[in-house]
């Protein structure tokens, strides 16, 4: 749906003074695409003297339309592409025109050529060539006119996402507006968040105001079932986005890392070539852009990351057409809420809506650091917006949803939103005169000033990338172990994953002391039982013997699951010598939970033919159709 461009509004009824117009800037907005999206601005920088306007597009998402927005003497001077989601570069096609470069950050323009021809097998986008031959990278200050510059800051929200700060000269004061576009605190995949503040004063500010509160729980709610189910020996089909997929790949690696076992991850099609386009090279990771056999790239106990997110067509539908059927498979979906995931299928189902947006109180927080004189409302729906229309008594909120252009600034007055009242107006204004003497942008060249960077961080962190990594150290970390175990420090079943020891000594079986229990002396020493005859001795040691290798075994704990159907399924809670597919003997050292609140003990023993599988859940495990659900 295309958009018809609305009246200007001027600053009030209000005209420039003479000496306003050499000098100072006009400086308007408007909404790009009100009723698709609302995460387009087409911005119009006009001198002093309101000759021809430098407008520069900011994302291009469905339903951008150039011809409807520009008057025929304006020209587009410059895209600027937040990153490379698919409701965000649209229109991109479309809209390149006039020699206007498309500015994205480094990592987001190296990722834009695969991005676009693989979703234009999917989507019309028009002239994707043209497109391309416009994408210019950028990583610090930029002249888009003589007056106006821009450069990229880090946004958080997917790998290589940026928002755009954008200053040009006011008569004698330097001025600066950011838009955000989809951002969030956090990293992704290496790539900082957000920054938590900048170090030269913002004017106006375009936020995008798309929220979401659970989004570090659900995050870690997914990992946690892909971990559980990898561990268990079950083939795990996750299907997500290109750029999520590789942000999910590199958070399993760095998992992985963390509680040292290796997971193979394989990553699937469009999603493995982003990630060679962004120069990834992590451990347990193996990019395969193209297969032709979708069952040798689901083995047991391994985790494959194809896209779309939802399985029904491309490298992600073939994949789970071969996992299907199998009850010993497990299918994660990672949405965003757009299309409607696959409930039901023969294999174990999860799906997750997982879409870094920051919470309401982060936004709130992003507005009370920067305090900028205009704040202007964006991507967030028609009732999230309303919702904003004088949320800040010290900025000009401007939360509209038409199509009109509105001037912010004009012949270096500042403009307020014409709906206030002029009592609401004076207050504003008085903040903003005595906030002026503190914005290093209207003294310092921003040149000297360092301002945060869009490159990937060298460590990695997954705090910052908003796992909660203790919850999932609770069930997987490695217990520390100097040796075979003691029964009394074998974890209980109900002490979870950790193996943190809470028995005290009234419950350990009494030992004499903490010296470990040793065995009566060889026959022929120095003993005190008594003489026997050959028969006995040999019987005696052979008995000896067997008692030796009956518990010489790994012990390890393991809890109990019902998985319904008369099934119990054990999920072994420590590292122990088997392998998937083996069967093995379970013996009960406790009969059955005890008084004192013990659990029974596994011991890993000979393999027999009728024993119970290793992992427990994976030939057992079926999913009857239930979806899990992130937000639960």
């Amino acid at each position: 749906m295309s958009v018809e461009r609305g009246p200007r509004r001027r600053c009030r009824d209000e005209e420039p003074s003479e000496a306003a117009r050499h000098g100072e800037m006009n400086v308007s907005y408007q909404h790009a695409n009100p009723d698709s999206g609302n995460e387009s601005t087409l911005l119009r920088f006009r001198d002093g003297l309101g000759e021809q306007a430098a407008c520069v597009l900011v994302d291009a998402g469905r339903g951008v339309d150039l011809d409807a927005l520009l008057e025929e003497d304006e020209y587009l001077t410059a895209v600027l592409l937040t990153h490379a989601h698919l409701d965000h570069y649209r229109s991109l096609p479309e809209v390149v025109r006039d020699g206007a470069p498309v500015y994205a950050s480094r990592p987001t323009a190296d990722v834009l050529e695969t991005v676009l021809r693989e979703n234009a097998k999917r989507h019309d986008l028009g002239g994707v060539e043209d497109a391309l031959s416009a994408v210019s990278p950028l990583s610090g200050w930029e002249s888009i006119t003589g007056e106006v510059d821009v450069r990229p800051v880090p946004a958080g929200h997917a790998p290589g996402a940026s928002g755009f700060l954008l200053r040009f000269s006011d008569g004698s004061e330097t001025r600066h507006v950011l838009a955000t576009g989809d951002f969030a605190p956090r990293r992704a995949a290496g790539y900082p968040g957000f920054p938590a503040d900048l170090p030269v004063g913002v004017d106006a500010l375009f936020v995008n105001v798309a929220t979401n509160e659970r989004f570090e729980e659900t995050l870690t709610a997914s990992l946690e079932t892909v971990w559980e189910r990898a561990q268990a020996g079950s083939s795990v089909l996750v299907t997500a986005g290109g750029l999520t997929g590789v942000r999910y790949a590199y958070l399993l690696s760095h998992l992985a890392d963390r509680f040292e076992r290796r997971v193979p991850i394989t990553l699937v099609g469009q999603a493995a070539k982003l990630y060679a386009d962004l120069g990834y090279d992590l451990d347990c990771v193996d990019p395969v852009p193209v297969f032709d056999a979708p069952s040798e790239l689901l083995a047991p106990g391994s985790v494959t990351i194809a896209g779309p997110e939802v399985p029904t067509d491309g490298s992600a539908g073939r994949l789970f057409a071969a996992i299907e059927d199998d009850s010993a498979a497990t299918l994660v979906q990672l949405g965003n809420g757009g299309v409607d995931p696959i409930e039901s299928a023969g294999c174990t189902v999860h799906s997750y809506e997982l879409i870094d947006h920051p919470s309401v109180e982060t936004v709130d927080a992003v507005v009370e650091r920067l305090r900028p004189t205009h704040v202007v409302v964006k991507h967030g729906g028609r009732r999230t917006t309303a919702e904003y229309r004088g949320k800040y008594d010290d900025s000009f909120v401007w939360a509209n949803d038409d199509a009109a252009e509105y001037g912010l600034y004009d012949g270096g007055q500042c403009c307020p939103p014409p709906w206030l009242s002029e009592r609401a107006v004076r207050a504003i204004r008085s903040r903003e005169w005595i906030d002026a003497g503190g914005r290093l942008g209207s003294y310092l060249d921003d040149e000297d000033v360092p301002l945060p960077s869009v490159g990937r961080e060298a460590d990695a962190s997954l705090e910052d990338e908003g796992v909660l990594v203790g919850e999932l150290e609770r069930r997987f970390a490695p217990a520390q172990e100097t040796g075979p175990p003691r029964r009394s420090e074998v974890p209980r079943a109900s002490e979870g994953a950790s193996g943190s020891r809470t028995d005290d000594a009234e419950n350990a079986a009494p030992r004499g002391g903490d010296e470990e229990p040793t065995r009566p002396p060889e026959f022929g020493g120095r003993s005190s039982l008594p003489p026997a005859d050959a028969d006995f001795r040999e019987t005696v040691l052979a008995r000896l013997d067997a008692i030796e290798a009956a518990v010489s075994g790994a012990t390890v704990s393991a809890r109990v699951a019902d998985a319904g159907d008369g099934t119990l399924l054990l999920k072994l809670l420590g590292d122990a010598p088997v392998e998937h597919g083996q069967e093995i003997e379970v013996r009960l050292l406790a009969g059955g939970e005890s008084g004192d609140g013990s659990a029974p003990e596994a011991s890993v023993g000979s393999e027999r033919v009728d024993g119970e599988g290793a992992g427990g859940e994976r030939g057992d495990e079926k999913n009857g159709g239930g979806r899990v659900d992130g937000d639960d």
